[in-house]
């Protein structure tokens, strides 16, 4: 990771600033990451998972106002098309919402030097957020724990926006489906 450079100006401590711009200390002098170092790593991972729940959380509440302004006061009951287009819409918003989120974890990655090229960084982002598993491309073991907050984060954000996309599909079939009607 010789080489690697910090970004100015995006908002993270000097420290990992630092850390970003120099090899790590195995890297350095064979001895493991310090506590310092380690420490930075785990604050990124914190900034980065509190600005995903805060971009989700304002994405759902865009999503969830057009929708109400959409929903309100129609049945959609005798019109599967119509139900089927606002469901679909609203899946590829959330779908957008975890595009976004999963480009600032690989911003992120590439911004500290864990992986140098955006497309890998990408890749291992999305393959993280999903739990998946990226295959081919890995972080060195100092940045580790910032791929494990990521795959923690991830399946919340996927479960919060299953619990929305549930609630706005009962909320728009109303009491008309649920009697079976």
């Amino acid at each position: 990771m010789a080489g690697r450079r910090a970004a100015p100006g995006l908002g993270f401590s000097p420290a990992t600033k630092r850390l970003a711009s120099r090899p790590a200390r195995s890297e350095r002098s064979g001895v493991g990451m310090g506590v310092r170092d380690y420490l930075s790593v785990i604050m990124a991972a914190i900034l980065l998972a509190m600005v995903t729940v805060s971009v989700h959380a304002v994405i759902l509440a865009g999503v969830r106002r057009r929708l109400l302004r959409r929903i309100h006061g129609k049945s959609y009951a005798d019109h599967v098309f119509r139900e089927a287009l606002v469901i679909s819409a609203t899946v590829l918003s959330l779908c957008g919402a975890h595009l976004v989120e999963i480009l600032i974890w690989a911003a992120a990655f590439v911004w500290l030097g864990a992986i140098t090229s955006p497309v890998d960084a990408f890749y291992f982002s999305i393959s993280t957020y999903t739990t998946v598993g990226a295959d081919g491309v890995s972080v060195g073991s100092h940045y580790r724990s910032l791929a494990g907050f990521e795959s923690l984060i991830g399946p919340m954000m996927v479960a919060w926006s299953t619990a929305f996309l549930v609630e706005f599909v009962a909320r728009m079939r109303g009491p008309d489906r649920d009697a079976g009607r």
